[in-house]
């Protein structure tokens, strides 16, 4: 996959072939006939709807690629459609530079049209040249889309692994994941989550890789962890159920497009002892 270079207020991208993840809302226009795809236009706006305002987000290769919005109510022409992110990252094939931008483009157009005065005085703010920054010029106070960290670990035991799943779900189970809290590391996030979540008690905490979850803006830091001791106490507020299940005979499990999904992959068809390279490229891994 080619590096993705990010660009900041006033540059703009450098390719020669330009595409827009366009969002309606906290939804994405696509083409009905290629959805996992962004739409294709020029340096200026898509080719198929006319654009709010136009946030230009980095080149990859030789292709442009732009982020803009439409209005809540603007009519979609025919061909067009709109799809919630969190359903087009499970889209069969979809690739992960798609996933990558469409989170981008979602988490900071949700920063920059949510964000209009400073919490500290109430003035306007206004832009941070070559930055996606915010600064209030009368108290000095600035502001950056927000990224919020976030655990998600697969607890092991052998050929047996510790799922949860929570209401709603249906009959899909997931890992232990949780927000860190301030003053935390990751590993101490992790002993945390699964204490608090599944009352059970973890060693051998090793990181395997990372994600953006932009549900609203979450960082995803995957870990795995060696059962230590403890029988399973579920938090009911939390979870609908939590189990353990042998490797053979295991439940739904989120689509290898989630890192919850690629990190039960790995386990299943890998080797939970090996060590894992720290910032992975899952497939290369597989």
């Amino acid at each position: 996959m080619e590096a993705f270079i990010r660009c900041y207020p006033p540059n703009l991208p450098t390719g020669t072939t330009h595409v827009w993840y366009v969002m309606r809302g906290d939804d994405l226009v696509v083409d009905t006939q290629n959805p996992a795809e962004p739409l294709p236009g020029t340096s200026q706006a898509p080719t198929s709807i006319a654009i709010r305002k136009h946030f230009p987000l980095g080149t990859q290769g030789d292709i442009s690629v732009h982020a803009a919005i439409v209005d809540a109510d603007c009519e979609l022409s025919e061909g067009l459609q709109t799809v919630n992110l969190r359903n087009l990252m499970n889209h069969p094939g979809i690739r992960q530079e798609v996933i990558m931008a469409g989170s981008y483009a979602k988490e900071l157009i949700e920063f920059q049209t949510m964000t209009k005065y400073c919490s500290r005085c109430a003035a306007p703010y206004r832009a941070i040249p070559n930055t996606w920054g915010l600064r209030c010029d009368p108290c000095k106070h600035e502001v950056f889309a927000p990224v919020s960290p976030a655990i998600i670990v697969l607890i092991h035991d052998g050929d047996r692994v510790l799922l949860t799943t929570k209401v709603g779900w249906g009959n899909r189970y997931s890992l232990v994941a949780g927000f860190a809290e301030p003053g935390e590391s990751f590993e101490a996030c992790v002993a945390r989550e699964v204490r608090e979540e599944v009352g059970v008690e973890v060693s051998t905490i090793r990181y395997v890789g990372s994600q953006c979850w932009p549900f609203p803006h979450q960082v995803m830091v995957g870990f795995l962890a060696q059962y230590k001791s403890g029988d399973i106490h579920m938090d009911a507020e939390e979870l609908a159920d939590a189990k353990w299940f042998d490797r053979g005979a295991m439940p739904a499990i989120p689509p290898a497009t989630a890192i919850s999904g690629q990190i039960l992959d790995i386990w299943l068809h890998g080797d939970a002892q090996k060590d894992m390279i720290v910032g992975f490229d899952y497939q290369d891994y597989r």
